[in-house]
């Protein structure tokens, strides 16, 4: 078969394909960053000019006192208005984080109103979920890691009002995920932010709701608390963290989420509580790790989602710690004491002391 000959012709028209993709390629990212650009200045021409101003400019003050002049005290309007301006800041990220975490705060105050978010729920949700992913971005953190902490914290306790578990478990999440990232450069922070995170997703409504997320949050924060530095930082808080994180991921509906990443939680929360430097600030968290644990072992519906798990929680168990045989005793002799106290009550004719405990859920509430 005779090889084909390259002719000049053929050589040309080559060429030029090869050009014009070259130019394809090149001209595409122009024109997304030109569309982006369009879309922030119309996004930001839509704002009333004083309000206009003060987004720019990155003053957040200015931009409270802007949405208050203009809704009138109207809560309907305060809202569209915090809502416009949330989403202008997260056009604006790229560009100018400081300016749009300072515009986005100044939104999320205005929806922590309860006028506000009673006349208008939808757009309070909306300005906390898109504050959320303005805090979590990279540039937010390079740029103003402060700030964009503070930010995270506002929004999610303005989240946990709305009392929308889908909308608090996606703040939770990004705020959790942020917290993580800083953990390095400010571990208190990040185990404040953490643990407000996490305190979030323990209530009943999200851990029901969102069971996924929730469990998202706890392996976050598990993460987070066996870390040296966040122990260092704040080793009550952190060990606080790790009782929390082993009773929450030990509820049944979150475990069966995702089994193997409960008892990663666990493990992480066992490893937290029983380090020498949790032990030493707060003794009492591994104790109830410890016991939370063993009610994990044997709880019923989570022994059904994962044929291990009793194995695998025993196998945590039995790790060495840093809790000392004098500690040990004096945890077992505390929780004993309820039980004394309840025999002496009733030897003197007073009315026995009732000691409620707090019992792994063994399936939904009803």
């Amino acid at each position: 078969m005779p090889t084909p000959r390259l002719t000049l012709r053929g050589l040309l028209l080559a060429g030029a394909a090869l050009m014009t993709g070259a130019a394809s390629l090149l001209v595409m990212p122009i024109q997304a960053q030109a569309q982006q650009a369009a879309n922030q200045a119309n996004l930001l021409a839509n704002l009333p000019p004083a309000l206009r101003a003060a987004v720019t400019t990155g003053n957040g003050q200015a931009v409270a006192q802007a949405i208050n002049t203009l809704s009138g005290g109207n809560p309907q309007r305060s809202a569209a208005l915090a809502d416009q301006v949330v989403r202008a800041a997260e056009q604006m990220l790229a560009t100018n984080p400081s300016a749009a975490i300072a515009a986005a705060s100044a939104a999320v105050e205005t929806v922590r109103s309860s006028p506000v978010q009673t006349s208008s729920p939808q757009q309070t949700q909306s300005v906390v979920t898109t504050a959320a992913r303005i805090f979590v971005a990279p540039a937010a953190l390079q740029v103003a890691p402060v700030q964009a902490a503070a930010l995270a914290s506002s929004t999610l306790q303005v989240a946990i009002t709305t009392n929308n578990a889908s909308v608090v478990a996606t703040v939770a999440q990004a705020a959790v995920s942020t917290a993580e990232r800083m953990v390095q450069s400010n571990p208190a922070g990040a185990v404040q932010l953490a643990s407000q995170s996490v305190q979030a997703v323990a209530q009943t409504s999200v851990s029901q709701g969102a069971p996924q997320q929730t469990m998202s949050v706890a392996t976050s924060a598990a993460r987070i608390i066996v870390q040296p530095a966040a122990q260092q930082a704040s080793p009550q808080a952190v060990a606080a963290m790790a009782v929390s994180v082993a009773q929450t991921v030990s509820n049944p509906v979150v475990y069966q989420s995702s089994p193997q990443a409960a008892v990663a939680a666990m493990s992480s929360a066992y490893t937290a509580s029983t380090s020498q430097s949790i032990v030493a600030a707060a003794p009492q968290a591994a104790g109830t790790v410890t016991t939370t644990l063993n009610q994990a072992s044997t709880n019923t519906a989570l022994n059904q989602s994962n044929a291990a798990n009793a194995a695998q929680v025993n196998a945590i168990l039995a790790r060495p710690s840093a809790i000392t045989p004098q500690q040990q005793a004096t945890q077992t002799q505390t929780a004993q004491q309820p039980t004394t106290q309840q025999n002496t009550n009733q030897q003197t004719n007073n009315p026995p002391v009732v000691v409620e405990e707090n019992p792994i859920l063994t399936g939904s509430p009803t």
